[in-house]
């Protein structure tokens, strides 16, 4: 049995994507971005709240301080005082972007009881997640993986530490899920997640860059194909389904 992506019962959720009230130390500051954005002025969290749709539209190379002046109606030197730099402004913004997520996308699935209930809540708040937080593009995390797959620096390591995060998040979820009966204790965690994480890249290629009307459609169905060959055999399941094992609603 393949558990290897966490077994860690306290919290199932990394600290970038984790809600504030789901945090047991409050005092413990370190990755919180929450707490430094609550400490930043109004013009800051102005510059960040533009920023994030500029980098959901454009990607991160479009993210420019000579832009972010101009969509804000600032200077750029009134820019350097709250970013020093191109590099920082995308490392902040990635880092609200996982704030968002964890208010748009954790949160609500942790409501769900534990098991397949809360990770079919992930997958569902998951897709097409920047359209229900009011993003005017896509999800940046999924535009970086491609725009800097040959690209080194602290912002490609910021994004991947990101994607690990939420990869590790979505595993221990489906460990979760298997220590209670709802999906097969023989389950190769790491091949599952692999896969699921490959439909929601085709998703977002298909949605953002195709514009194909279907795309939704598809990914659901992929889902639950996906879903259907990890679920144990009809003798051996126990009850853990608040919703049907082969539904998942509509991403809006």
């Amino acid at each position: 049995m393949n558990v290897s992506l966490g077994k860690q019962r306290a919290d199932l959720t990394p600290r970038r994507f984790r809600p504030r009230h789901l945090r047991p130390d409050e005092h413990d500051r370190s990755c919180d971005y929450e707490h430094m954005t609550k400490a930043a002025s109004p013009t800051r969290s102005r510059i960040l709240e533009s920023g994030i749709n500029l980098l959901s539209t454009s990607g991160l190379a479009g993210v420019t301080l000579g832009t972010l002046a101009e969509r804000t109606g600032m200077s750029k030197s009134g820019l350097f005082a709250h970013f020093k730099s191109k590099e920082e402004v995308q490392l902040q913004l990635l880092e609200h972007t996982a704030r968002i997520a964890g208010e748009m996308v954790v949160a609500p699935s942790m409501r769900a009881p534990e098991g397949l209930p809360r990770f079919r809540a992930l997958v569902r708040n998951w897709l097409g997640w920047t359209a229900k937080a009011g993003l005017a593009g896509g999800c940046p995390v999924a535009a970086g993986i491609f725009e800097l797959d040959d690209v080194d620096g602290p912002v490609r390591e910021l994004l991947l530490e990101l994607e690990k995060s939420w990869r590790a998040l979505l595993g221990q979820n489906v460990s979760r899920a298997m220590e209670l009966g709802h999906l097969r204790a023989d389950l190769d965690v790491e091949q599952f997640i692999w896969e699921l994480c490959g439909i929601y890249l085709s998703h977002h290629a298909s949605l953002r860059f195709v514009r194909d009307p279907k795309a939704d459609k598809y990914a659901r169905v992929a889902f639950e194909a996906l879903l259907e060959r990890a679920l144990p055999k009809p003798a051996t399941r126990k009850t853990g389904r608040s919703e049907p094992s082969h539904r998942i609603q509509r991403s809006r």
